[in-house]
């Protein structure tokens, strides 16, 4: 297969092939070697773990692509269609492979006959490795999930800043640190006594929130329309999803918590939303509206979580 000359390229063992490719595919690797450890652990069926593996892998490649062509408006239009089989040349969407490798667990749940909150619990876990790699990786990729340009040279010189005459947030080891650090926070609450599925929504409440904060850092218009960074709406749907399951788990969608979570959702985005619109339009310090996007998605974010240790709810994700 012919590479891009345009792209970072490596040789290993006289086999060409493209830097970022190369950390996708050790991130592949860890995220497969928690997943065997985690059906272990968790004693899942013969062939459960091979077949999550495989169909998860598979449905988030695919799922990945798609989310991408469809919501890719670079060209001013959706991608045309005889592009998207050519994959060699890029274009991936984060929130589509997270989508489909739990979409493949599911679907690997129903074949099996495994709970499918267990299977979705251990998914949750297992991508962290990969979604941390591939963040790492894009560092290989030129002024790609980079930040608007740093108000202060503070960060000059260090390996979380690129750019020379103008410097810019390396935003991409944010979200790999974070994934590390949600792998940490998951793992120790996987050994917590609770419900098939609750990791799963306490993935979706944590890395939907982390992520509206990732999403908003960054600032090469990838995925975008307008000013909307659709990913970063894709994040916030996420915690709103977490937020709806953790709700229904409760068995109590009247109870005060229960509303709370609910209405929180609302009045986040339009604080988001209002934070997005000072970051482009005044000269308000950034640090300030950060700490402030923080807790305004941190509340929702708790919430869910509150809600999670009161459930009474059914055992199924």
């Amino acid at each position: 297969m012919n590479l891009i000359d345009e792209a970072v390229i490596i040789e290993i063992f006289g086999i060409r092939m493209y830097a970022y490719g190369v950390y996708v595919a050790l991130g592949a690797l860890c995220a497969m070697t928690v997943l065997a450890f985690l059906a272990y652990y968790h004693r899942l069926g013969k062939g459960a773990a091979a077949l999550t593996a495989l169909l998860s892998g598979i449905c988030g490649l695919v799922c990945s692509r798609l989310a991408f062509c469809l919501l890719n408006q670079e060209l001013g239009t959706l991608t045309p269609f005889h592009i998207w089989p050519q994959v060699s040349s890029g274009g991936w969407s984060m929130f589509g492979l997270i989508g489909g490798v739990f979409l493949g667990g599911r679907i690997s749940a129903k074949i099996t006959g495994e709970n499918p909150g267990k299977i979705l619990d251990i998914l949750s876990l297992s991508v962290l490795p990969l979604i941390a790699a591939e963040r790492i990786g894009e560092n290989r990729i030129d002024y790609f999930d980079i930040s608007r340009t740093l108000d202060s040279d503070a960060l000059k010189g260090t390996f979380l800043a690129v750019g020379e005459d103008e410097c810019y947030l390396a935003t991409y080891y944010v979200a790999a640190a974070a994934a590390v650090v949600l792998f940490v926070v998951l793992l120790i609450l996987s050994f917590r006594k609770g419900k098939d599925g609750d990791l799963a929504i306490q993935f979706m409440l944590l890395f939907g929130t982390v992520s509206i904060i990732t999403e908003s850092l960054r600032y090469d218009f990838f995925l975008s329309i307008s000013f909307v960074g659709l990913q970063q709406v894709a994040a916030a749907l996420m915690l709103a999803l977490g937020i709806a399951k953790a709700v229904q788990r409760t068995n109590r969608p009247k109870s005060a918590l229960s509303v709370a979570a609910i209405l929180s959702i609302p009045l986040m985005v339009l604080a988001v939303i209002g934070l997005e619109f000072a970051l482009d339009r005044t000269m308000w310090n950034k640090v300030i509206i950060y700490i402030a996007m923080i807790i305004a998605v941190s509340i929702p974010a708790g919430l869910g979580m509150k809600l999670l240790s009161t459930e009474k709810g059914t055992e199924e994700a």
